[in-house]
C-alpha cells in the first residue's frame, strides 16, 4: 500500500502600509522574520502600497515596514491554516534647523540646550547649539512640537514648530539675557550690616528681598532687563534707581539717612 501525502499550501501575509495620513507608501520595503530574528523573506510595496509574502509554516512571526522619509515600524503577526491580512501604518520624518540669538543684539548663543518636547509633553531630542548659535534635528515624526532653549543666564525661550514629511523646517530662537544686582548698604562712612534691601520692578512690584551681610554688601541674581528701585531700611530709608542691561552685573550702592 502507498501512502499519498498531501502537499501542504504556502501561507500568506499581505496588507498595505500607509502613511498616517491615509495614502500608500510605495516602495516600502517589507521584511519578514521568525522569532529568533532570522530572516524569512522581504519585498517591496507596489504603487498602491500592497505587499505580499509567503511562509512554510503557521507560527508568529516579526513584520518590519521601513521607507525612505519614514519612522520603521515593527510589530507581530500570527500565522494559522490560511492566509492573513496585516496592514501597517508608517509615519513620516522630517528635519529641523534653527539659530539661537541674543536678544536686541542678535549675537550667537553657543552651548545652549535645546528640547523638543511633542504634543504629549514627552522629550523626543535634545541637542546644544554650535559655536555659532546652530542646531539641527535630521530625524523627527511629522506632527506638531514644543521647541525649548535654556542657557546660564538668559531667560528661557519657547516656539511651537510643525515637521512634516520629507521638509526641513526652520525655527530660529531668541533669547533674553539675565542680569544681576550687586552693591553695598552703607551708613555716613561705614557699611551697614543687617539692612533690609528691596528690589521693585518699574510697576512697583517687589521682586526680591534680601538683608546686607557684615560688610555691608548684597546681592540679587537673575534678573530680567531692565529698570529697578532699590529701597533699603534699617538706619534711616534711602533708595536708588538702578538699570540692569546686557545680561551684566549692575553696582549699586545705597547710604542710609541718619
Amino acid at each position: 500500500m502507498v501512502e499519498n501525502t498531501a502537499l501542504r499550501e504556502t501561507l500568506t501575509v499581505f496588507g498595505t502600509v500607509r502613511r498616517t495620513e491615509g495614502p500608500p507608501v510605495s516602495g516600502a520595503v517589507v521584511t519578514l522574520a521568525d522569532m529568533a530574528g532570522r530572516k524569512i523573506g522581504s519585498t517591496y510595496t507596489g504603487p498602491d502600497g500592497e505587499y505580499r509574502l509567503d511562509v512554510a509554516n503557521g507560527g508568529t512571526y516579526l513584520i518590519i515596514a521601513s521607507a525612505q522619509g519614514h519612522e520603521p515600524i515593527a510589530s507581530l503577526v500570527a500565522v494559522g491554516d490560511e492566509t492573513v491580512r496585516h496592514d501597517m501604518t508608517v509615519a513620516g520624518v522630517g528635519g529641523m534647523t534653527g539659530t539661537v540669538r541674543l536678544s536686541g543684539t542678535g549675537t550667537p548663543v553657543p552651548d545652549a540646550t535645546i528640547t523638543v518636547t511633542d504634543v504629549q509633553g514627552e522629550v523626543v531630542g535634545s541637542a546644544r547649539t554650535g559655536p555659532e548659535g546652530g542646531f539641527s534635528f535630521i530625524s523627527l515624526p511629522e506632527g506638531m512640537y514644543t521647541l525649548v532653549v535654556s542657557a546660564p543666564s538668559h531667560q528661557p525661550a519657547a516656539a511651537a514648530v510643525t515637521i512634516r514629511q520629507g521638509a526641513q523646517a526652520r525655527q530660529d530662537l531668541v533669547l533674553a539675557a539675565r542680569g544681576s544686582l550687586r552693591g553695598e548698604v552703607w551708613t555716613h562712612d561705614r557699611p551697614y550690616e543687617n539692612a533690609r534691601v528691596t528690589l521693585m520692578n518699574e510697576a512697583g512690584k517687589i521682586v526680591a528681598t534680601t538683608m546686607s551681610d557684615a560688610g555691608g554688601s548684597f546681592a540679587f541674581e537673575d534678573l530680567g532687563l531692565g529698570n529697578y528701585t532699590l529701597v533699603a531700611a534699617g538706619h534711616g530709608p534711602a533708595a536708588v534707581s538702578v538699570e540692569v542691561k546686557d545680561g551684566r552685573a549692575a553696582d549699586a550702592d545705597i547710604t542710609l539717612t541718619s
